[in-house]
Order: C-alpha cells, then sequence, then structure tokens
C-alpha cells in the first residue's frame, strides 16, 4: 500500500521540481511557493515558518493579498496558519462562512479587507517535527486540485528544499542581512526595547507591538522600525488616544 501510495504522489514532485526550477534569480522559498500554488490551483500563497513562537518569520509570499493574510495572523496572534503549525494538520477557512466561530478577531479583519476567500493551511512536516506552514488561498471557494495526501506530501518535499535552504544561508557571513530574517531580527530589537520602556514580560510587550500594528494598520515590522527608529516610545504613548504625548 504505502509503495502504492508513493507511485502514485511522485507526479507531483515532478511538477514542484519543474515548475521551481526558475527563474534562477527569484528566491527558491518564493519559486517553491509559487510552484505549489499552480499545482494545488489556488491563487496566491505563502510561506510561514515557527508559527506559535516569538521568532515567527514570514518567509516569502506571492502577493499582497498573500502577505496581507499573514500580516493579519502574526498581528493577531491567532488563525489557520496557528492551528496548522500547533496541531500538525491541514486546516481549511472559508471566509464567506457565516458558521465559522474559530479566530473571531482575524476572521471578522480578514472578511473586511479581503472578501470572501477560502484558506488552506498545511504544515510543513519533513521530518518528525512540523518546520511551518505554507498556506495557500482561492478567490473562490473551492476545494485544492490535489487530495489531502499529496498536498501533505508536495508541502513536506518544500519543507525538506527549505532545510537545505536554510544550511545555505546558515554559511553566509551575515545570514540576517537581508529579506524577512532581517525583519524578525528588527522585531525582537524592537520587543527588547518596548521591555525596557514598560518594565514588562517579553508577551506583553509583543503583544503591545500587535495591538499597536493592529489598531494603527501597519504590519509589525513597520511598527518596529518606528521603535527603533524613536519615532515611537510605548512609554509616551497615550493609551485612550492611541498616539505620543
Amino acid at each position: 500500500m504505502e509503495q502504492l501510495s508513493r507511485r502514485t504522489t511522485m507526479p507531483v514532485l515532478g511538477e514542484l521540481a519543474r515548475l521551481a526550477a526558475g527563474p534562477r534569480g527569484e528566491p527558491l522559498p518564493l519559486r517553491l511557493v509559487r510552484a505549489c500554488t499552480v499545482i494545488l490551483g489556488a491563487d496566491g500563497g505563502a510561506i510561514t515558518l515557527a508559527n506559535t513562537r516569538p521568532e515567527r518569520v514570514t518567509l516569502c509570499v506571492t502577493d499582497d493579498t498573500a502577505a496581507r493574510l499573514e500580516d493579519l495572523q502574526d498581528v493577531l496572534g491567532e488563525g489557520p496558519s496557528a492551528q496548522a503549525y500547533a496541531e500538525a494538520e491541514i486546516v481549511v477557512l472559508h471566509l464567506g462562512d457565516d458558521r465559522v466561530r474559530l479566530w473571531p478577531q482575524f476572521t471578522e479583519a480578514a472578511r473586511e479587507m479581503l472578501g470572501e476567500l477560502s484558506l488552506y493551511a498545511v504544515p510543513i512536516r519533513p521530518g518528525r517535527n512540523v518546520l511551518g506552514v505554507l498556506s495557500v488561498y482561492s478567490r473562490t471557494r473551492r476545494a485544492l486540485s490535489r487530495d489531502e495526501q499529496t498536498t501533505q506530501l508536495l508541502v513536506n518535499a518544500v519543507g525538506v528544499a527549505l532545510i537545505d535552504d536554510a544550511e545555505e544561508m546558515a554559511n553566509r557571513d551575515n545570514p540576517l542581512a537581508d529579506g524577512p530574517w532581517s525583519a524578525r531580527d528588527q522585531i525582537h530589537q524592537a520587543t527588547g526595547m518596548v521591555i525596557a520602556q514598560l518594565g514588562v514580560g517579553p508577551e506583553d510587550a509583543i503583544a503591545m507591538l500587535r495591538a499597536h500594528a493592529y489598531a494603527h494598520d501597519q504590519t509589525l515590522a513597520e511598527i518596529s522600525e518606528q521603535v527603533l527608529t524613536r519615532d515611537l516610545d510605548f512609554s509616551t504613548v497615550d493609551p485612550e488616544a492611541g498616539r505620543t504625548t
């Protein structure tokens, strides 16, 4: 049975390799998520790592809609990607379904911002542990073009490629010099500054950053940069007005 399963899913891995082969000027993670979007019949997607941990990072997105979905989950600390990461299972969310009761803040905000989308969050499991989540969205309510088993195999293969890519990054002189790793490093630094400004713990500090980002319709990276450049000081923020005094 296992051999049959492998034979029936092997073509999708060949398709992944073919689609992710170019253009070579783009980063490998972006090529991989774009390939998965095509293979799964979706409209866009993203790869996030360590979804429920402080070092959570959005590694790449295919478009602005995918970026907004991931940033909204990052800011609110809830959503299908976090559940897929925590429970190591595929999570499906239809924003147009009025019966949805999970993640009320995320569901309401995402639907108001982006309309009625269908989201699919698939855990990246290249081994025993979940590395992150590959999520895709569709603008209409429709199933993915591959079954659950094939989809999971496809995303696990992406995880294997990401591990190799991460090892390559680790061998660079400064792997945090650019890209999403740099943005997450800025968030860590900003969290430390908020801790110093308010005398709170790390969890409260990141919560303050997320709340401020949500209230001002900005990303965590943008708010963190304002903290680092001292344009934003939480010790002088008026909580009622949401601005510095």
